[in-house]
C-alpha cells in the first residue's frame, strides 16, 4: 500500500514538473519535482527597464488670425506637419500581483518614464501654414519628457517560470511646443517674442503586452511593448508685430495630436516568497541527463514595432547656371510602424551555460511620412505650396546576424545579436503648385527614386523555453543604413529655371520585436 501511495505521488509530481522539466534544456542534470505550490507570482514587486519610445506628433492649423481678421485655411499653403521622433527610454515600475489560478494572474502597476526628445521643423515661424515665405531659421519644435500610466493586468503561466500577458489603463504625456521667430523677416516686421514656448500634460488611453521569466529566486526579466493615445491637445502662438506692418497682432491656433510606441526591456524583484518554488534544487542521484538541448534548426514568426530615425540635408542647388547658397536645413522624416517578421536560424550549445547561433530575418512595414511644402528638395521649398511634397516610404528590411546568449537559467537564455542589414525605401517629390506647373513650367512634376540599403545592425534580447521544441522571444534591434544621396533634376520651359537638387538622406532604425519559434530537434 505505502508502494502505491509512494508511486502515485511520484506520478502526480512528474505531472506537475512537466513542462519545467521539459523546458530545461541543456546538458544539465534532471531536477527534483518542485512543491506542490510550483509557482509563486503573486505579491508586490518593484523594477527598473531602459526601452525607447517612438511619439506620433501631428500639429494641425485650426483657425488663424492676422490684425484680428480671419485668414484663409484653403489657399493652398500646408496647414500640419509631422513632428515624430524617438527617444531612449528609462521607466521605473512597481506593482501588485494576485495569483488567482494555478496559471492565471490578475494585478495592478504603476510607472513612471522619462525621454527627452525634440523634433524641429524649420522653416515653420508660428504653426504649420503661417507665414510662406518664412526662413530655416524659423522653426517649430515639439518636445515629449515624462509620462506616466495606470494599468490593469492579466497574465497566463506559460510554464510556472513564464508569464505572459496583458495590459491597458490610463496614461499621462507632458509636451511641449516651441515656437522661433528670429529671420531678418521676422525681426524686420518686429514679430515679438521672438521664441515662445506652452506645455501639456495630455490625458489618454495606453494598452499593450510582455513576457516575464523568472531568473532565480525572486528575481524576474520582463520585455513589454505598448501603444498610447492622447488625443488632441490646443495650442496658442500669439505676436505682435510693428504697427505699420499690417500683421499687429497674428494669433495662430493648432491642435497637436499625439500617440506613442513604447518597448522596454526591465529587472524587478518580487517581495516575499521566490517566484518558482523548488524549481532549483538537488539533483536527482543517477538521472539520465534531458534529451532535449538548444541546439538545432528553428523557424519562427514574430510580431512588433520598427521605428525609424531619417535625416534629409540638401547640400546643393542648382538653378539654370547659377548655384544657389544653401542655408543649413535638416529636415526630419521620422515614422513608427507595426512590423511582421519570419525568421530562422541554428544553435550551436557548445558549453552548459553558452550558445552561439547564425540567423536570418525578413520583415514588411509600410510607413510613408510626407512633407507639404517642399516640391523639389527642402532646399527648394520656397513657396511653401501644399500641392508640392517631398514623400519618404519604408517597406521591407532584411538581416543576417550571428548570435551569442548565455542561459541565466536552465530554460532562460539572454543573447546579443549583430550583422548585416539590408532596408528598402522609396523617395517621391511632387511639383505641382502654380509656381512649379505654371511659372517655372517643370517637368516632370512626379519624380520617384528607390534605393535598397546595405547597413549595420546590434541588438540583444531574451528567450525562454515553453517545451521541448516551442521557445517564445523578445528582442530589440538598432541599424545603421547610413547616409545615401539624391538627385532631383527638372527642367523648364525658360531654360535658365531647370533644376537640379541634390540632397543627403541618413536612415536609422529601432526594431521591438515578439516572437514564437520552434526548434527541431
Amino acid at each position: 500500500m505505502k508502494k502505491v501511495i509512494c508511486g502515485s505521488a511520484a506520478l502526480i509530481a512528474v505531472a506537475v514538473a512537466g513542462p519545467v522539466l521539459a523546458a530545461d534544456i541543456g546538458t544539465a542534470p534532471a531536477y527534483k519535482a518542485p512543491s506542490a505550490a510550483a509557482s509563486s507570482w503573486g505579491g508586490f514587486y518593484a523594477g527598473l527597464a531602459l526601452g525607447f519610445r517612438a511619439s506620433r506628433a501631428d500639429a494641425t492649423t485650426t483657425s488663424e488670425t492676422v490684425a484680428g481678421a480671419p485668414q484663409n485655411l484653403a489657399d493652398g499653403r500646408p496647414t500640419s506637419a509631422s513632428f515624430d521622433g524617438l527617444g531612449a527610454r528609462t521607466s521605473a515600475f512597481t506593482g501588485f500581483n494576485w495569483q488567482l489560478a494555478p496559471q492565471w494572474i490578475a494585478g495592478l502597476e504603476g510607472d513612471v518614464g522619462f525621454a527627452d526628445q525634440s523634433t524641429t521643423r524649420q522653416s515653420l515661424a508660428f504653426s504649420p501654414g503661417f507665414l510662406r515665405f518664412a526662413l530655416p531659421t524659423d522653426s517649430l519644435t515639439a518636445k515629449t519628457d515624462w509620462d506616466a500610466s495606470l494599468r490593469a493586468r492579466l497574465g497566463f503561466l506559460l510554464t510556472p517560470a513564464t508569464l505572459a500577458y496583458a495590459t491597458g489603463g490610463v496614461a499621462w504625456q507632458r509636451s511641449e511646443i516651441s515656437s522661433s521667430c528670429i529671420s531678418t523677416g521676422c525681426l524686420g516686421l518686429g514679430f515679438s517674442p521672438a521664441v515662445i514656448s506652452a506645455s501639456r500634460v495630455q490625458a489618454g488611453w495606453t494598452v499593450g503586452g510582455g513576457i516575464e521569466t523568472t531568473l532565480g529566486g525572486n528575481w524576474f526579466a520582463r520585455a513589454e511593448y505598448r501603444y498610447a493615445d492622447f488625443g488632441a491637445a490646443p495650442f496658442t502662438i500669439a505676436r505682435t508685430a510693428m504697427p505699420a506692418s499690417g500683421f499687429n497682432p497674428t494669433a495662430d491656433n493648432f491642435d497637436l495630436k499625439m500617440q506613442t510606441h513604447t518597448a522596454s526591456f526591465g529587472v524587478a524583484y518580487k517581495f516575499g516568497d521566490p517566484i518558482v518554488a523548488g524549481a532549483q534544487t538537488a539533483p536527482i542521484a543517477k538521472a539520465p541527463p534531458i534529451a532535449m538541448s538548444w541546439t538545432g534548426p528553428y523557424l519562427g514568426l514574430g510580431f512588433g514595432a520598427r521605428a525609424q530615425q531619417v535625416d534629409t540635408a540638401a547640400t546643393s542647388e542648382l538653378f539654370g547656371i547659377a548655384l544657389i547658397p544653401l542655408e543649413k536645413n535638416t529636415v526630419p522624416f521620422n515614422g513608427t510602424a507595426f512590423r511582421a517578421s519570419p525568421y530562422a536560424g541554428v544553435n550551436w550549445q557548445f558549453a552548459p551555460n553558452w550558445v552561439a547561433g547564425l540567423e536570418g530575418d525578413a520583415g514588411f512595414a509600410d510607413r510613408t511620412v510626407t512633407l507639404s511644402g517642399y516640391p523639389v528638395s527642402p532646399a527648394f521649398g520656397t513657396f511653401h505650396e501644399s500641392a508640392d511634397s517631398l514623400v519618404l516610404k519604408t517597406t521591407w528590411d532584411a538581416s543576417l546576424r550571428v548570435r551569442f546568449g548565455f542561459l541565466v537559467t536552465p530554460e532562460t537564455l539572454l543573447f546579443a545579436s549583430g550583422g548585416a542589414i539590408w532596408q528598402h525605401d522609396e523617395l517621391t517629390s511632387t511639383c505641382g503648385s502654380a509656381p512649379c506647373r505654371r511659372t517655372f513650367s517643370l517637368t516632370p512634376s512626379v519624380i520617384a527614386n528607390s534605393t535598397t540599403k546595405l547597413g549595420w545592425t546590434l541588438g540583444g534580447g531574451l528567450e525562454t523555453a515553453l517545451g521541448h521544441h516551442w521557445l517564445a522571444r523578445a528582442e530589440y534591434r538598432f541599424a545603421d543604413l547610413g547616409t545615401s544621396t539624391y538627385a532631383i533634376s527638372r527642367t523648364s520651359t525658360f531654360a535658365p529655371a531647370n533644376t537640379t537638387d541634390t540632397f543627403d538622406v541618413t536612415l536609422r532604425t529601432h526594431v521591438a520585436t515578439f516572437g514564437l519559434a520552434y526548434q527541431f530537434n
